[in-house]
């Protein structure tokens, strides 16, 4: 049975503890937490006024209003209530793709996944996982606690990717599924059909989610680095197409790039959070950096 250690060291957990992971939106919840909700009640955070009418509580009246305008206001807050966040791995046959000295696409999400499932826990949010390919092959809702967090790492450790994607599918299922707004964490190498990848993405938006995307993508992907004629395998198809590297690199490297910046512009429009992540960066270290970094835009 799998444990957050296979997945995250103690050391890895010391550098996690001190992060926080929230929402750029309101919320909706039910328990109280550290991100402001977009439903009025009794609160310690201010929010507006309305104009009383006759059984509103008198406590909530604004008497300085009052004083000045010789009118009865009472005080509107916002609840501070619990994030939902949703993690969501490609778990598609291409994400099992690793070069000599890195983890495969899909462990370094997995990783990551856990970094952040460990942040999300420790805040004590609400945290659920989604893995997909050509469909959603395992599918936990958002909830909080210990037990939960180790069931949310069991799922990431049986999951064995090598079927084909239908990321888009896949998403708008999802999108279907996920009611309340939270904070969605989309983990992909984005090896699928773009614009149905966007509008899938636009759904999430729509009802109001925060999304991050995170590529991640191996350094032979992002250079072609190979140094020797070889043959190229699509890891869900088998299709096959023997090149020579050295030849094809500069082409290459300009369709990626064009690629990366589409995703980007993408992003955005819709107001999505995008990183490209490399497996041979340390997984903890870009938990931490990005973070810090969304902290300070958030700010």
């Amino acid at each position: 049975m799998a444990s957050i250690t296979d997945l995250l060291t103690p050391e890895a957990m010391r550098k996690l503890e001190t992060l926080v992971l929230r929402s750029r939106y309101v919320v909706e919840g039910f328990r109280a937490g550290m991100h402001a909700s977009p439903l009025k009640g009794a609160s310690v955070e201010f929010a507006d006024h309305r104009q009383y009418v006759k059984g509103d509580n008198l406590r909530n009246l604004d008497w300085k209003v009052f004083g000045r305008t010789e009118r009865y206001y009472v005080k509107r807050f916002e609840e501070e209530t619990s994030l939902r966040t949703h993690v969501v791995i490609d778990g598609s046959g291409s994400m099992a793709y690793g070069s000599d000295g890195c983890p495969s696409k899909y462990d370094y999400a997995c990783r990551i996944a856990a970094a952040l499932g460990y942040i999300v826990s420790r805040q004590q949010d609400a945290l659920g996982l989604t893995i997909f390919d050509e469909e959603i092959r395992a599918h936990v809702p958002a909830r909080s606690g210990s037990r939960h967090l180790r069931h949310f790492i069991e799922m990431l450790a049986a999951h064995r990717p090598e079927k084909p994607t239908d990321t888009g599918r896949s998403l708008h299922a999802l999108a279907e599924m996920v009611s309340r707004r939270g904070l969605i964490v989309l983990l992909s190498d984005l090896f699928d059909n773009s614009d149905a990848i966007f509008r899938a993405i636009a759904h999430f938006r729509k009802k109001m989610h925060d999304v991050i995307l995170l590529q991640v993508l191996d350094p032979c992907e992002l250079e072609l680095s190979l140094d020797r004629v070889a043959e190229f395998i699509d890891m869900e198809t088998g299709e096959k197409l023997e090149l020579d590297p050295a030849l094809a690199r500069l082409c290459y490297k300009q369709e990626l790039q064009k690629a990366i910046d589409g995703c980007r512009e993408k992003c955005a429009v819709l107001n999505v959070d995008y990183r490209l992540v490399s497996t041979a960066d340390s997984f903890e270290d870009f938990v931490a950096q990005y973070l810090a970094e969304r902290r300070r835009m958030s700010v």
